[in-house]
């Protein structure tokens, strides 16, 4: 089982492929199949290929707003199973100075394996500070 250092870790590295545009980067860090859901719409994740299509054009977007960063805030991790972890991550998106354009919250579930994990599922969660 991976600490809550190693997984925040994870998040790190999955924020800079996400803001820098590293679609290859980015698909690696999900499992297949792989489901997203958020309010509007579900979404079931077959493939590398699927990834690399719903975020094609996402770091170029981010960077037309200004958007330079996605950092991530791990603010909760807990152990479902040997293999299956929760976590809780508020995302800030911010310019090259720092300051936050936007923030979003997610729930993972992510399996544990090999020294790292791989997102196996993704919910869209109301963001703390919203609340």
């Amino acid at each position: 089982m991976l600490d809550r250092h190693a997984v925040h870790e994870f998040f790190v590295s999955y924020g800079r492929a996400l803001a820098d545009g590293d679609l290859d980067g980015i698909a690696a860090c999900y499992a297949y199949p792989a489901y997203v859901a958020g309010d509007a719409q579900s979404i079931a994740v077959a493939a590398p290929e699927d990834v690399i299509g719903a975020f094609a054009g996402a770091a170029e977007r981010y960077r037309r707003s200004g958007v330079t960063r996605a950092v991530a805030e791990t603010r909760g991790v807990e152990a479902l199973t040997d293999s299956l972890i929760s976590a809780d991550v508020r995302w800030s998106y911010t310019d090259d100075r720092g300051t936050e354009a936007r923030t979003e919250s997610f729930r993972y579930l992510l399996r544990a394996g090999g020294g790292t994990v791989r997102i196996c599922a993704v919910a869209a969660t109301a963001d703390a500070a919203s609340r």
